[in-house]
């Protein structure tokens, strides 16, 4: 049946028959990949329905008379559901419209091209698939990885990096995908590289096997990665919005990008090395972090923080030192749907007591914006946990300095977060009794911050204070004297550093 329904649409004209549907092959991103027929499609459609990763190039050469209809997808944020794009489809084309379905790579790989098919076919709907090259075929290409090679890989399989909705693992044959002399290409792999590397090496796969991450293949900004498996998944970027392919094979090794596990390779957990002296170049980046490193309040909603990222961000507040190495905090990771709206509001009564006091700037206060508890993609509340008891390095003032603890704690998270390119937001609770009762917190333990963290859309140029004029930043040397409280300044006072 698709066969004699494309007789009908592509004949003589076919390109310019109304109430058609094309479903067009962009590529992996630059318009010169595009092929000759998807840019006729293209250039003769009456509305264009396309995906997120479609690039600016090729949506360029869309006709301006033309509709466009987004319709894009990212993890946990979907614009439109699969039946929401069936029906647009079928409605525009009912119209008598010339409809171009344009999805990044080859339509019938891992792009739902052929669900749209069965829907046009059971709309009783003319259509056409326009192939085109597939992300595994651009990507692999553009970062010199060739997926068969007559010593190297006999066969090559695509994968889907992503669970389907409701699932829980991978249902795959793991024995046969670690099998040697193959090419494995997940797609959306990224973000379950550590599942997938595991379960590959458990099933028989060498940890130092040819491994590649390739983001943004075969456009300006490509990346790739490349190393040994079990290297690969400590060194692996974090999982954000930019396309990620994860290829695993003995082909990788091929690619000029490759470096085997034991050679030098940037790495967002590094081997501690005790008697390491940094660089100008690690010192630089250290100072730009903190620099850089704002109170958020804006929060990217239904975004997810991958769970490589959380553990790394912990473990960093985790390494902080603590008086008496009592290691005082506690981060209560929020998951109930309910805890966390019950933080929310527990937050906005706080807000409006807040308010009152201020007296004059109540309406200036309130317009602060503080939905970062309801859009944030974790949310976490740092504890100061009871006193153990510890006396060692800590006899006067224990409880104060097991708050410094769990305060340099928290920052250890929040510069880790921003090197993770998330947002951090810190929320103080004035009266945390009935948070402290909704965490079923133990006598002895308090609740110090509630913590926003997650992407975010951009973060601020200034703190955001001071970008809303209700505070202004005062220079460093106003706060370090010599010898007493009221000596000189120690610093000079052209310096302008100022807390972020």
């Amino acid at each position: 049946m698709e066969t004699a329904v494309l007789a009908e649409g592509i004949g003589a004209g076919g390109a310019n028959k109304p109430g058609m549907v094309h479903i067009v092959g962009a590529g992996p991103g630059p318009a010169d990949l595009l092929t000759v027929r998807a840019l006729n499609r293209i250039q003769c459609a009456d509305v264009v329905v396309h995906d997120r990763l479609i690039d600016a190039e090729v949506l360029a050469l869309i006709p301006p008379q033309a509709e466009r209809i987004y319709v894009g997808k990212a993890s946990g944020h979907h614009v439109m559901s699969q039946k929401q794009i069936h029906a647009v489809l079928i409605e525009q084309a009912r119209k008598g419209r010339r409809v171009v379905r344009l999805k990044g790579g080859d339509p019938h790989v891992f792009g739902r091209g052929g669900e749209e098919v069965q829907a046009l076919q059971a709309a009783g709907l003319s259509f056409e698939v326009v192939p085109g090259v597939s992300a595994a075929n651009g990507c692999a290409a553009a970062a010199g990885i060739p997926l068969t090679h007559r010593d190297l890989a006999h066969s090559c399989t695509f994968l889907s990096g992503h669970l389907a909705e409701g699932s829980i693992d991978f249902d795959f044959d793991w024995t046969a995908l670690a099998r040697p002399r193959q090419t494995r290409v997940f797609y959306m792999g990224v973000e379950r590289i550590a599942t997938i590397a595991c379960q590959l090496i458990a099933h028989g796969l060498a940890p130092d096997t040819p491994a590649a991450i390739v983001q943004d293949g075969a456009r300006a900004g490509q990346y790739v990665l490349a190393t040994g498996l079990k290297a690969l998944v400590a060194r692996a970027p974090a999982y954000g919005p930019r396309p990620g392919l994860l290829v695993i094979g003995e082909t990788v090794s091929l690619s000029p990008h490759f470096k085997a596990a034991e050679e030098s390779l940037p790495s967002n957990t590094p081997p501690v090395h005790h008697a390491e002296r940094f660089s100008a170049t690690d010192r630089a980046s250290f100072y730009r972090v903190i620099a850089s490193r704002r109170d958020m309040r804006h929060f990217t909603p239904a975004a997810r923080v991958h769970d490589e990222v959380l553990q790394r961000v912990l473990q960093a507040a985790h390494g902080a030192p603590s008086v008496g190495l009592m290691q005082p905090w506690r981060f209560i990771r929020v998951l109930a749907t309910a805890l966390r709206g019950r933080i929310a509001e527990l937050v906005d009564a706080e807000r409006m007591m807040t308010a009152e006091a201020l007296g004059i700037r109540a309406d200036d206060f309130m317009r602060l914006k503080v939905e970062g508890i309801r859009e944030c993609a974790e949310l976490l509340v740092a504890v100061l946990a009871p006193d153990d008891g510890t006396v060692f390095g800590r006899r006067t003032m224990p409880r104060d300095m097991a708050l410094c603890s769990l305060a340099c704690a928290t920052e250890n998270l929040w510069l880790a977060a921003r090197a993770e390119n998330l947002g951090l937001g810190w929320v103080s609770m004035f009266e945390p009794e009935a948070l402290a009762q909704a965490l079923r917190l133990p006598d002895g333990a308090h609740p110090v911050a509630v913590l926003c963290l997650g992407p975010v859309p951009t973060f601020y140029d200034l703190p955001m204070l001071e970008q809303l004029a209700w505070r202004q930043g005062r220079p460093l040397a106003e706060f370090v004297r010599v010898d007493t409280w009221d000596g000189a300044q120690a610093l000079p006072s052209r310096d302008a550093s100022r807390c972020t």
